[in-house]
């Protein structure tokens, strides 16, 4: 991220949410946005997770240039390179704990057969410890089981970055650290 600039016009008014933000995140660090409400966290977000565009600077990930990608582009990097925990987990309500994970390799630019996408999610879940969940639907499952399932499906690509928003918040300490 080099001088991220990111505004917004509310009515009359220009909302200067980003103002040449910049800094480098290496392969294997653990980077905290911390601030108060209104100071650009969700914002710089949206940016990271290719959700919104910047109106000036520079982001690169993995080395590709975000600015001039295409949808369908940005699509294929959000699925490929980046890993999504949300605080709210955006599982599929009536779907198992498998095809949750399994849900990023369906829409994978890499061909993988039915086989191999199943083993992928499988192996994301039993590093999350829910090997014995898998035909469980959310609502079947504790808030820590859903917030494990959410891990899980954010590691199955093996992307280059994890976006979390209070990734470990329902978990107790001891399967926080396990997971971190």
């Amino acid at each position: 991220i080099q001088d991220l600039k990111r505004s917004f016009t509310m009515g009359e008014e220009t909302v200067h949410a980003l103002k040449g933000v910049s800094f480098t995140i290496q392969e294997g660090e653990f980077v905290t946005i911390m601030g108060t409400s209104g100071s650009g966290k969700s914002t710089l977000l949206n940016i990271l997770g290719c959700l919104d565009q910047p109106n000036l600077g520079i982001y690169e990930i993995d080395n590709v240039s975000i600015k001039d990608l295409s949808k369908n582009e940005l699509a294929v990097i959000r699925n490929e390179k980046i890993g999504f925990i949300f605080q709210s987990y955006n599982l599929l309500a009536r779907t198992t704990a498998i095809a949750n994970v399994e849900l990023p390799l369906l829409y994978s630019s890499k061909t993988l057969s039915t086989e191999e996408i199943h083993d992928k999610a499988l192996k994301a879940l039993e590093r999350v410890k829910l090997s014995d969940r898998l035909d469980h639907t959310p609502s079947q499952l504790s808030g820590g089981q859903q917030q494990r399932v959410a891990i899980a499906r954010s590691l199955v690509n093996n992307p280059v970055v994890i976006l979390a928003d209070e990734a470990t918040g329902n978990l107790d300490t001891r399967t926080s650290y396990e997971i971190m």
